[in-house]
């Protein structure tokens, strides 16, 4: 749960059922976060990519 906080995710987000069982060990859990972006970083990247976008509409 603390990797899922730390990644931006809600509580929970990667405990889903795996190989026929009703939960996830935490080793996969970790390897899905692992490879996983960072909901706020990806964020402030959209937000950073639209007002580019917007200033170049502006100037045209």
């Amino acid at each position: 749960m603390e990797c899922e906080r730390l990644q931006g995710f809600p509580d929970g987000w990667t405990d889903i059922p795996w190989r026929g069982r009703e939960h996830a060990p935490d080793g996969p859990r970790y390897k899905a976060l692992g490879n996983s972006m960072a909901v706020p970083v990806m964020r402030w990247i959209g937000e950073g990519i639209q007002l580019v976008e917007e200033a170049a509409e502006t100037t045209e």
